[in-house]
């Protein structure tokens, strides 16, 4: 019994360390992302695209978006790669960088970058 109770005892720790291990490097992949996607940062590509968000764009053969639309795509895409696990977390992101509410176009493009949908 004394075996069982110090075993549930260590799993409980174990997995408190380990997420409280998670959240800090959630936490320091949040601040990089952050501090990149400001002007001139390697997530910054809604800076380039001033002026011209809503200009179309071909991705595909027929398939046609704004400029607006890849720079999320690619963020999203971006979040991934660097470590994002849950696309909740980038929306979150986002929604920080902003400053205000992620709106659901935003949703779709993140969305289908992070799920890399136009690599397919």
């Amino acid at each position: 019994m004394k075996h069982v109770l110090g075993l549930l005892i260590f799993l409980m720790i174990s997995g408190s360390v380990y997420s409280q291990v998670d959240s800090l490097k959630y936490q320091e992949l949040k601040k990089q992302i952050l501090s990149q996607t400001k002007e001139g940062g390697q997530l910054d590509f809604f800076s380039p695209i001033k002026g011209h968000e809503y200009d179309g764009v071909e991705i595909k053969p027929k398939i046609f978006t704004t400029k607006l639309g890849v720079a999320l795509m690619k963020w999203g895409k971006a979040n991934y790669e660097m470590g994002i696990t849950k696309i909740e977390d980038a929306y979150l992101i986002y929604s920080e960088y902003k400053g205000r509410k992620i709106n659901q176009r935003e949703v779709e493009y993140i969305r289908m970058g992070f799920n890399r949908e136009l690599d397919r």
